[in-house]
């Protein structure tokens, strides 16, 4: 098979998954005429490219491309308030101060500290089976690893999209 014929293949397969998850992305934007990244163009960057890997079902990508997202915008509003010893803190500490400082709400670090929590297992190693990773919450929830990855992806995603409007202008 060529590369045209699988990448047409692949077009035809997963095109309505795609379109649907692109809908669901613009129901959960926020609506605006411009959007700001305090981080900067990486900030940007992470973000379109955790919303490219969410239409495009890449989900590993999307939770850790959007939990970077949310710590480099979160140090960079720190740095931008003074804070420069938070330059280098960890999402733990930056989610924290941010509580501290009320720029969240107690509901909203809950959720912030939920997406942290489904990127570690992902971007740290877990003993096979931990009660963290994909594999034992896909046995003890009785559902496929893939999906327990997306609905992770997902709720990321609005999760980052909260964080976004926080920014609107």
């Amino acid at each position: 098979m060529s590369s045209e014929e699988w990448l047409t293949r692949e077009d035809s397969i997963c095109r309505d998954d795609r379109l649907a998850r692109l809908d669901w992305l613009a129901r959960k934007m926020t609506h605006t005429d411009y959007l700001t990244f305090p981080g900067g163009l990486i900030s940007k960057y992470l973000f379109e490219e955790a919303r490219y890997c969410f239409v495009y079902g890449q989900f590993l990508a999307v939770i850790v491309l959007g939990l970077s997202y949310i710590e480099h915008t979160l140090a960079a509003l720190f740095y931008r308030a003074g804070r420069n010893d938070l330059e280098r803190a960890t999402i733990s500490t930056l989610l924290q101060e941010a509580r501290n400082n009320g720029w969240v709400t107690q509901a909203e670090f809950d959720k912030l500290q939920r997406a942290r929590e489904v990127r570690n297992p992902v971007t740290h190693f877990r003993r096979p089976l931990h009660d963290e990773t994909v594999e034992y919450r896909a046995v003890t929830q009785d559902e496929l690893p893939y999906t327990i990855v997306e609905e992770d992806a997902r709720y990321v995603m609005e999760t980052v999209l909260h964080l976004l409007g926080k920014n609107v202008p």
